[in-house]
Parts: structure tokens; C-alpha cells; sequence
């Protein structure tokens, strides 16, 4: 008999974004303010840090509009 293990993803550490923004100079090299903006309008409150670091990219590559 073959048995399938099941892999579990790992789970990533999630943080406040409180704890982001106080060190978000270190993690991401970029001021509060633009993670501010781009965590805005995320609906839940905690993150892991590659999912910041995605909604901060996605944050400065946004066109403005006028």
C-alpha cells in the first residue's frame, strides 16, 4: 500500500501592522507612510512580511490619478 503524506505549507509569522510600520525602515527600506498606504485598504489586520512587502510594491507601481 502506498501512503500519501500530506504536506503542510508552511506557516508563515503574521504581525500588527503597528509592529510593520515601527520597523519598516529595516524590513522593507521604505517610510511608514508607504506602508500605511499600502496596507489602507486591506481588509484584515495582520501580515506576514512577504505579504507587506507584495502589497507595498503593488502600492508603488499604482498609477495616481489626477
Amino acid at each position: 500500500m502506498a501512503s500519501f503524506l500530506k504536506k503542510k505549507l508552511p506557516v508563515l509569522p503574521q504581525y500588527t501592522r503597528a509592529e510593520l510600520m515601527n520597523h519598516s525602515e529595516a524590513l522593507f527600506a521604505v517610510k511608514a507612510e508607504v506602508l500605511a498606504g499600502a496596507l489602507h485598504e486591506a481588509a484584515h489586520q495582520t501580515f506576514s512580511i512577504e505579504e507587506a512587502q507584495a502589497r507595498i510594491n503593488q502600492f508603488l507601481k499604482a498609477k495616481v490619478n489626477e
